[in-house]
């Protein structure tokens, strides 16, 4: 597929941070996820995605066409990013902030947009109320859908979920995920939650201290990551030096390693897989999920899903 959104031999740092990415793209209709921990550069890249941050060395390209920022205007027009400040106008009206990037010429056409995205954004009670006195979910939902009726060619979304109570984060995943396949759009988003990165990304970009240290497919990154970072990111893992099992686990064909570190996914786990006269010492229970907790003769611990 063609590319969407490139960056070339990006270089920005300040004090003793730098954010080093020599090349990067994201491909039309492509869903990328910037993964890391705190301090690791993910908004910083993302804000000189959208034009909000001038890189010290380095250019961003949209599609074939050298990235220029628009006089007082951060960013390129097709490009739209929601950042975690929101970005709205305190004193304007919700309805007032969520057409601000419309383009839309007539009354008929603003009233029509504007009950389909309200609706959608559960903001009817909230209409007509100055955005200051907006929660920070209901602010988050009304950047969401700004962002989305601007119909952005890339959207940069610095962590859009943060914000909202379990059940308006999935209402807001499931109507970006019917609105990107709708529009093809491209997007780039930084979460630190790595089930939302799992569940709807294509790829995962994984910073750390500036730097893009692993990228790959969400099922590639858990089931073989290579980093300690992403071997630790879901949760429960058994984890030893490879010395310390034996030899049959070692070949276990869902195993990987890292270094000198041996790793198996909790679910590749079988009891007869446990060293000899291991004993059950807690279950865990997440909702659905199951974990057993086991402990071998050698005070080894171990984690396994029946």
């Amino acid at each position: 597929m063609p590319v969407r959104l490139r960056s070339i031999n990006l270089l920005h740092g300040f004090e003793r941070f730098l954010l080093s990415i020599p090349n990067w793209s994201c491909s039309s209709g492509e869903i990328v996820a910037l993964l890391g921990p705190s301090g690791s550069g993910k908004s910083t890249f993302l804000n000189i995605l959208g034009g909000r941050v001038v890189p010290d060395e380095g250019k961003v390209w949209y599609g074939p066409k050298l990235h220029v920022r628009v006089p007082l205007v951060p960013g390129h027009p097709r490009i739209r990013m929601v950042r975690q400040d929101f970005g709205q106008m305190p004193y304007k009206t919700v309805r007032d902030n969520l057409l601000e990037f419309a383009g839309i010429r007539s009354e008929m056409s603003e009233d029509r947009v504007v009950k389909k995205w309200i609706k959608e954004l559960n903001l009817a009670p909230s209409l007509d109320e100055k955005a200051r006195g907006l929660s920070g979910g209901e602010l988050q939902r009304l950047a969401l859908g700004q962002a989305l009726i601007s119909r952005p060619g890339a959207l940069l979304l610095d962590e859009p979920f943060s914000h909202l109570d379990p059940a308006h984060k999935r209402r807001m995943q499931d109507i970006l995920k019917t609105w990107q396949l709708k529009s093809g759009s491209s997007v780039v988003m930084v979460v630190h939650d790595v089930r939302d990165a799992m569940e709807w990304a294509d790829r995962i970009d994984v910073m750390q201290d500036g730097s893009i240290v692993e990228s790959a497919t969400p099922q590639q990154i858990y089931n073989s990551p290579k980093t300690l970072s992403m071997a630790h990111a879901f949760g429960r893992v058994n984890s030893f030096a490879i010395d310390e099992i034996q030899d049959s686990l070692k070949s276990h064909s869902e195993s990987f390693t890292i270094g000198k570190k041996w790793f198996l996914r909790p679910e590749h786990l079988r009891k007869k897989d446990l060293p000899s006269n291991s004993k059950r010492i807690e279950t865990e229970f997440s909702g659905n999920l199951t974990t057993e907790i086991w402990q071998s003769p050698n005070n080894l611990v171990w984690y396994l899903r029946p």
